[in-house]
């Protein structure tokens, strides 16, 4: 035992120590490279505690077609800022890794964005000494307006828990929050918890800071009010400063607070080049409707003739498919293979049937959250669920959500992983797009991936809203800005609920669907399954790409092993002229031209001026 302990050791420390090397290899030829990349910045001596963190940071990076680099802080260091900028327009400094930096990094990071470079600086990015002890002032404490480390003056009170407050809405909708994610007076919230303690960091303002430099702020549970989202400018470019452990937060399955900081900054901000992740650069809308028991029998037919399900419009629905609900016998399940084959029938064309949990509803989540249930009968009941279902829609479900939302990580995923599914629903990550969900600091899975359900408030379903007494023209005015939040930011997001649940909103679910298949009509919206979403995230996360500036052109290059048809390409306008080539589509708005591959070709070399 002893032996094979240390040999697991032995082979750890090689792992790491290669993984060390080749991103120090990486980086040699960053001042030679002509390709736009961020940086994303880790110490050497933290790289093997907070490796999770940049893996984190590094998934939702690939997710959201980001060019980037991570670099040691020390070669970074050792390279001129005026060199770095020419192709490296904006450098993250991450929670954990990059706790430890340099001194010399104040006036290097200065003379960066002086030039034009633009920071983003996460919640304990250089408070540290090269010997571990708290710093006196953290090291972008004058660039950021804010010293965030007051170990010296507060002890262990210099770090603690509080709530995030947007100062009002445009904050929130720059920082692209979905509407219904803030609860309670713009407060960040979630699922049935409402608004969210987080860690933060106890800082000092300094008087440099201006009100509208202030996105967000941290409340303490003391009542103290602290900065939480800055973005201020510094020389030529900006500085956004996170009062957020934003790495570790999606490690343990929280990941919109990083995906949106990162998506905003470097898109909306920078305004990088970069990919879509979604098809033709559209945003998409799930419309995930459970069908847990034998009740939807009616509900079935009150959508079809009631105009809820639409043709125009492919749904993801999910069935439990016993003749049980709660326990063996009780004759309250859908009985997909039994009496509700024929409603089975009626809705198997309106887009994409799905599994609904492991046989029975209640009676499979009881059974996993009184652990009755292991990993060998999730395997089992899912896969019976699977075949009754796959015997009647002759094709393989690939689908999923819990009961109850019942859904134990890792084992769950791991199991569907082994089953064959791409995709399923889950109540963690609430609020964000689909990936590739972490937990416990490691990541689940590269093939199934994760739909986080949309919240407003606490709530999830129609039910749940009308619990929380929520009016039919507040379910109308979430369901339109959700709508368009996916539009405006091109981007995918799930709403779920029960067929039974229309009766609660029946007016505003009809003018949510009438308005989203309008959008869909137009053109500006995709409206369509998990496993339509899910392919194309797995195929565009196949695709390498380059952007590179030359002095008169930039080079942009893809490859993909399957085809290359509805990558989209973005392109900041400014300092380029308007790109045209043969298989490409392009749009544009007052930030970026959208170039969209248009034929099933595997490799694409676009020429753009410059100007």
């Amino acid at each position: 035992m002893k032996k094979a302990l240390i040999t697991a050791g032995i082979f750890s420390l090689v792992v790491f120590s290669l993984y060390h090397f080749l991103l120090f290899l990486k980086g040699r030829s960053l001042s030679h490279d002509q390709e736009i990349k961020v940086i994303l910045v880790y110490t050497s001596n933290f790289v093997k505690d907070y490796s999770h963190i940049i893996k984190a940071y590094e998934s939702i990076l690939e997710e959201e077609g980001i060019p980037y680099d991570v670099l040691s802080a020390h070669l970074l260091l050792s390279l001129e800022p005026d060199d770095v900028v020419k192709y490296h327009p904006a450098i993250i400094f991450p929670d954990g890794a990059a706790r430890y930096l340099p001194p010399e990094f104040e006036t290097w990071t200065k003379d960066y964005c002086a030039t034009g470079g633009n920071v983003t600086v996460v919640y304990d990015a250089g408070t540290i000494s090269v010997k571990k002890a708290f710093l006196k002032e953290a090291i972008f404490a004058q660039m950021t307006g804010i010293n965030y480390i007051t170990y010296d003056l507060k002890g262990e009170d210099a770090y603690t828990v509080g709530y995030i407050k947007f100062v009002d809405e445009e904050c929130s909708e720059f920082f692209q929050v979905p509407f219904g994610k803030t609860a309670e007076g713009l407060l960040l919230g979630g699922y049935a918890y409402g608004k969210l303690e987080y860690p933060i960091a106890c800082n000092m303002y300094h008087k440099a800071i201006r009100p509208d430099e202030v996105f967000a702020t941290a409340i303490a549970k003391d009542g103290q009010e602290y900065p939480a989202i800055v973005l201020r400018e510094c020389g030529k470019g900006k500085v956004l400063y996170v009062n957020l452990p934003l790495g570790h937060l999606k490690c343990f399955s929280d990941d919109l607070p990083l995906r949106a900081v990162l998506r905003t900054f470097l898109k909306k901000v920078v305004k990088i080049p970069h990919l879509h992740n979604t098809s033709y650069g559209k945003g998409g809308l799930v419309i995930n409707w459970h069908i847990d028991s034998s009740i939807d029998w009616a509900s079935i037919d009150a959508m079809l003739r009631d105009g809820y399900l639409m043709k125009d419009i492919k749904y993801s629905l999910h069935i439990t498919a016993s003749d049980f609900r709660d326990e063996p016998g009780d004759g309250l399940g859908f009985d997909a293979c039994g009496k509700g084959g024929p409603f089975l029938q009626l809705i198997k064309d309106y887009g994409v049937i799905g599994s609904h949990g492991g046989w029975g509803h209640n009676w499979f989540s009881r059974n996993i959250e009184n652990n009755t249930f292991q990993r060998k009968e999730i395997y089992d009941y899912i896969k019976k669920n699977n075949e009754c279902l796959e015997s009647i829609v002759d094709y393989k479900v690939v689908e999923y959500a819990a009961p109850n939302g019942t859904h134990p990580q890792p084992v769950t995923t791991e199991v569907l992983e082994e089953l064959g599914f791409l995709a399923y629903y889950y109540t963690g990550d609430t609020g964000s797009a689909p990936n590739r969900t972490f937990f416990n600091g490691e990541k689940i899975s590269d093939q199934v991936i994760a739909f986080p359900i949309l919240t407003f408030g606490k709530a999830a379903s129609f039910y749940e809203m009308q619990r929380y007494g929520y009016s039919e023209d507040e379910v109308k005015k979430w369901l339109s800005k959700i709508t368009d939040y996916v539009i405006d930011n091109r981007t995918v997001r799930l709403i779920y609920s029960h067929p039974y649940d229309i009766p609660e909103y029946p007016d505003a679910i009809k003018s949510f669907l009438n308005y989203a298949n309008q959008k869909q009509q137009e053109g500006s919206l995709r409206i369509d399954t998990m496993t339509s979403f899910t392919c194309f995230l797995l195929k565009f996360l196949k695709t390498d790409y380059q952007f590179k500036n030359k002095e008169k052109e930039m080079i942009i290059s893809l490859w993909n092993p399957e085809e290359l048809k509805g990558i989209t390409v973005a392109l900041p306008k400014k300092g380029h002229k308007k790109p045209s080539a043969q298989y490409l589509s392009v749009e544009e708005d007052e930030d970026y031209y959208y170039m969209t591959i248009t034929r099933s070709i595997k490799e694409k070399v676009i020429v753009v001026e410059r100007q």
